[in-house]
């Protein structure tokens, strides 16, 4: 019996370090591409490679795609910015010119964007709910995700499901432990306006989204037989409406503290500068095609997701 493989870019970063243990519980095959030289692997169901070239087979039934440097992690300057799209877009091209090449065509490829993709609310009211049909901006982080996501356009043979993640929730990893801190420490609490969006998922949704979209193309292609590649859109986000202050209550009352201050936006803004944009900006989005295709989340309010992260 055919063992399904699973080729993982991005596969020793945050959510594919999650991801793989997930697909080798499930009996999946799977080949990790990382960065990390010499990197070897104790299952005999997981290979590690460093290129594209060394994958020992063609035969690849599905393709998750989550390369890219943590946007977070470092200021923008011009350099930052343009590692920031090689690690992300080039990347991309590579692996649908690497599988175009060898005419491999998985059932679906699932490859990550963000939910930057939809920018900021302008009027800073924060009153607009985006669905997948939101449009873009003009702004960094929204060209960021544009310019990915228009790579595996350039790839109509494909069948791509894209999602775009919020902040990926999870009890070590991640950005979670960091954003916990000064609030341990009873300091922070309100950020800015603390009305501003905060667009989040558990790690372990992540995980049944992407498997939940991967079951969806088995079943299509059993049922209806191989059909035209298409590139469908899923915003890989909680259904709850969150602000920054909402988090910051739920998160103090979870770990028993009440942090004591206030920051205003203006700290961020001359510390971070157009990078401030996440913390103090952003817009509400909404899982609605997941929903509309009957995916459940296990973690649909921050409660739930924080009592289970957090001791």
């Amino acid at each position: 019996m055919h063992q399904p493989t699973v080729l993982l870019t991005g596969g020793s970063g945050f959510i594919g370090s999650h991801l793989i243990k997930a697909l080798l519980a499930q009996d999946y095959k799977v080949i990790g591409l990382t960065r990390q030289a010499g990197r070897v692997s104790k299952s005999p169901h997981l290979t590690w490679v460093q290129q594209l070239e060394q994958i020992p087979h063609d035969r690849i039934d599905y393709v998750i795609n989550l390369a890219g440097e943590s946007i977070g992690q470092g200021r923008w300057t011009a350099t930052r910015k343009q590692q920031l799209i090689n690690s992300r877009v080039k990347t991309t091209q590579d692996l649908y010119q690497y599988l175009r090449k060898r005419k491999i065509f998985p059932k679906c490829i699932i490859s990550g964007s963000a939910v930057g993709y939809y920018g900021i609310d302008v009027y800073e009211q924060w009153q607009h709910i985006c669905d997948e049909q939101a449009a873009p901006q003009s702004i960094f982080m929204s060209e960021l995700c544009q310019r990915w996501e228009q790579v595996t356009q350039l790839f109509p043979e494909q069948n791509t499901r894209i999602i775009r993640l919020g902040v990926v929730l999870a009890a070590s990893g991640g950005i979670l432990p960091q954003m916990l801190r000064p609030i341990r420490f009873n300091l922070v609490n309100k950020i800015g306006q603390g009305r501003q969006p905060f667009v989040w998922i558990h790690v372990q949704d992540v995980i049944r989204v992407i498997l939940f979209l991967m079951k969806q193309a088995d079943q299509q292609q059993q049922s209806e037989g191989i059909q035209p590649a298409q590139t469908k859109v899923y915003n890989a986000v909680a259904p709850e409406r969150t602000t920054q202050a909402q988090f910051a209550l739920i998160a103090a009352r979870q770990l028993q503290k009440k942090p004591l201050f206030n920051v205003p936006g203006i700290f961020f803004q001359l510390l971070l500068g157009e990078q401030s944009q996440l913390i103090l900006n952003g817009q509400f989005v909404k899982p609605a095609a997941l929903l509309a295709q009957g995916f459940e989340f296990k973690f649909p309010t921050l409660t739930e997701a924080l009592k289970d992260l957090l001791p």
